[in-house]
């Protein structure tokens, strides 16, 4: 219940963000930039430090080339793989992590009250 509960938060969140999100590309079409709020640009204007250390901390302890020497290849999670999400569009990327969190959340919840039922 309690991870159900945790869940449909986290979708309410992310369904702020989203808006949010809208916000920025609704305000950057009427200045006539004709631009889309990208993931990273989204994180970095609320939290620009924590981008930057979430970037050392993958690169240097998570990603398995970095972290150990006997493999002997260049870093390959952050720079292509995570950075190329950070380049998708912020709004439908957090749209579905909204209706993601939501879904689960709700069958957790679910679950949880057919077995206190019985």
């Amino acid at each position: 219940m309690i991870i159900g509960r945790l869940l449909i938060l986290l979708g309410i969140f992310s369904f702020i963000l989203t808006l949010v999100s809208n916000y920025f590309d609704v305000i950057s079409q009427i200045e006539s930039k004709n631009e889309i709020t990208q993931l990273g640009q989204f994180w970095f204007h609320f939290a620009p430090n924590s981008l930057q250390i979430a970037e050392t901390i993958v690169s240097r302890y998570v990603d398995p080339c970095s972290a150990l020497d006997i493999l002997d290849c260049s870093g390959f999670l952050w720079h292509p793989f995570i950075s190329s999400i950070l380049l998708m569009p912020a709004a439908p990327i957090l749209a579905l992590l909204s209706f993601i969190f939501i879904v689960f959340g709700l069958k957790k919840s679910l679950r949880k009250r057919e077995k206190n039922k019985i």
